[in-house]
């Protein structure tokens, strides 16, 4: 089986930036789960929004 990444990946990787993706990763590991909410609540709106 091969996986293929499409164009889709490249643009949400330059879309968040490393900035957001190391800001994300240090409230993951100073909160754990307890930021999960706002993972739903940012999931769903994008999918109202978009």
């Amino acid at each position: 089986m091969k996986l293929t990444i499409g164009p889709g990946a490249l643009v949400a990787a330059a879309f968040i930036g490393p900035g957001t993706v190391t800001a994300c990763t240090m409230a993951g590991a100073n909160f754990g789960f307890g930021l999960l909410w706002a993972l739903v609540f940012a999931s769903v709106a994008t999918i109202i929004l978009q």
